[in-house]
């Protein structure tokens, strides 16, 4: 066999290939070649009763033959789940474009607005920040008044410069 030819080194030349418990990387090379050689569980094997039932809706013959429907109903959850995995980031997105505009009523942008909070600490996620901005503006005003006291700070043997209040 190719793993007893192949000497042994503190580097394996075909990590691949060579697993021998006396190489560093025969660890690694099992699971560089899970990544390459998926298994059946990788591959999914679904009950038929799973499979037409995702399938019910489905257009064409997909959702009567099995093996066609077990594809489409394998790609069909694989989107769910990424579409799953994507909607915080699609949620936070949507926050912080309510939070934009509103700050910007006041004459602060996000990106002051939110280090002006932190510098403040004032601990406020982008979730409760939306939900105020929308329901509170009185509330936010005051939020927003504290992040600008706190970013544009009064100089010494100045006046504070009110006109950004």
């Amino acid at each position: 066999s190719l793993s007893t030819a192949l000497p042994h080194s503190s580097v394996c030349l075909v990590p691949l290939l060579h697993k021998c418990s006396r190489c560093s990387f025969a660890s690694e090379s099992t699971k560089v070649a899970a990544m390459f050689f998926p298994s059946a569980a990788r591959l999914g094997r679904l009950p038929r009763e799973i499979v037409w039932a995702v399938a019910k809706g489905m257009y064409g013959r997909s959702k009567r033959c099995y093996r066609l429907a077990h594809r489409r109903v394998m790609k069909e959850l694989d989107h769910m789940y990424f579409l799953r995995h994507r909607r915080p980031h699609d949620m936070r997105t949507l926050w912080i474009t309510r939070i934009n505009p509103a700050g910007r009523e006041h004459g602060l942008g996000y990106s002051r607005f939110t280090s002006g909070l932190k510098r403040g600490d004032i601990h406020l996620d982008r979730k409760a920040l939306c939900a105020i901005a929308e329901t509170e503006p009185v509330t936010f005003k005051v939020l927003v008044d504290e992040a600008k006291r706190i970013m544009y700070p009064k100089k010494l043997g100045e006046e504070r410069d009110l006109s950004r209040f």
